[in-house]
């Protein structure tokens, strides 16, 4: 299973180069997007990385990205100006470096593209936060994660279970990848039984566990969540074991989901 780095834009750090943070309303048509590359290309400038937002109904769309240039006489006022040149740019907002550090300070909340609200996390500090919690006690440690996780997971794919309506494997297994889309790990629905509330599935690089060198340890939030999850996907409560784990040395973290 392959994968490519899904990099989000948070703050980029280069003394020695100018770049800019810019951000603006485009509009939403075919031609839009390669207009602005164009006449950024024309002045030698470069986009480093960025987001493009909109949906099909919107006449407008939001675009960010971090941009550097070479031009030592550009500054924020001429590039404003310059991008605004462009007939499908508007409400242009241009953010120099503050000592060679630039932060998206502009693009606020953070959503889904479904509009809900999202906070972004290292990974790091989540697991320190569940190995707090862990270190409570072993094992109450342990089943407090995974309600967690449970409550998380059955809440969260509520709404979406009632928007897609799964009936088959195919449609579940894309849904699944939103594990992937959101960084919690690869997922592979390996059997499901919709009739009997059975599911097994894989998870690939599981974010909970994914450094074994660290002391063995086991999916507690991420094995909850997906019961939650498909306990919302089978209406019906069910519970997900973990036969195996990246974090005891196995080769994927796999779950069971029964009754």
């Amino acid at each position: 299973m392959s994968g490519r780095d899904k990099d989000v834009m948070v703050f980029h750090f280069e003394p020695k180069r100018k770049v800019y943070l810019v951000s603006m309303h485009l509009e939403n048509r075919p031609g839009a997007l390669g207009n602005l590359a164009d006449i950024l290309a024309v002045r030698g400038m470069n986009i480093l990385e960025g987001f493009f937002g909109g949906m099909s109904h919107q006449d407008k769309a939001t675009l960010s990205f971090f941009l550097e240039t070479t031009n030592q006489r550009m500054d924020e006022a001429w590039l404003k100006d310059y991008i605004e040149s462009s007939v499908y740019a508007s409400d242009v907002e241009v953010k120099p470096q503050v000592e060679g550090l630039i932060v998206d300070s502009v693009n606020f909340p953070l959503t889904w593209n479904t509009g809900d609200r999202a906070v972004m996390m290292r990974i790091e500090g989540v697991r320190e936060m569940i190995d707090t919690i862990l270190g409570t006690q072993a094992e109450s440690g342990a089943s407090a994660v995974y309600d967690l996780g449970y409550n998380y997971g059955k809440e969260a794919w509520v709404n979406l279970v009632s928007t897609v309506q799964p009936k088959n494997k195919a449609i579940l297994s894309e849904m699944l990848k939103i594990y992937s889309a959101t960084g919690w790990g690869r997922p592979e629905l390996v059997e499901l039984d919709m009739g009997g509330n059975r599911a097994k599935v894989r998870l690939h690089d599981c974010f909970e566990c994914a450094s074994p060198q660290e002391g063995a340890r086991s999916s507690n939030f991420v094995r909850g969540h997906i019961g939650g999850a498909f306990s919302a996907i089978f209406g019906s409560e069910v519970r997900a074991s973990e036969p195996k784990c990246i974090g005891r040395g196995d080769g994927v973290c796999e779950f069971d989901v029964s009754r």
